[in-house]
């Protein structure tokens, strides 16, 4: 799994435009921000619609902007920074595939008990 230091920089987008809010986690008034693509780790399989992935990756080239990915931010017991995405596979796999080095995304705090909840004893703490 990948770690990402503290200080991993995260850059903020300006004036971007307003997506629908569809996280139980986050707000609609978080900040959507650059993520490094290095740091997001993806524990589970991704079930693929191949077409879907060449469509978005066609819209990512024109320009088109899509929601946000919801990026789950948990502080490990050794003081780690870990950042799990769940959903978003399509959008994460047409960015992956164009070579992106960050991928729009919100994130969201949440405790090491809420990445235990979804890995069980495939979590990495």
């Amino acid at each position: 799994m990948l770690q990402a230091p503290a200080d991993t920089p995260m850059q903020s987008q300006s004036q971007q435009p307003q997506h629908v809010n569809f996280s139980k986690f986050a707000s609609k008034d978080a900040p959507t921000v650059q993520v490094p693509m290095k740091v997001v780790n993806r524990p589970l399989p991704s079930e693929l619609d191949e077409s879907k992935v060449q469509r978005f990756m066609a819209d990512i080239q024109k320009g088109d902007d899509f929601t946000p990915i919801e990026v789950l931010r948990c502080i490990a017991p050794d003081g780690q920074n870990y950042y799990f995405a769940f959903g978003g596979c399509h959008r994460y796999e047409a960015h992956k595939r164009l070579q992106s080095e960050t991928i729009p995304g919100r994130i969201i705090n949440v405790p090491p008990s809420a990445i235990r909840m979804y890995l069980g004893a495939g979590c990495p703490f």
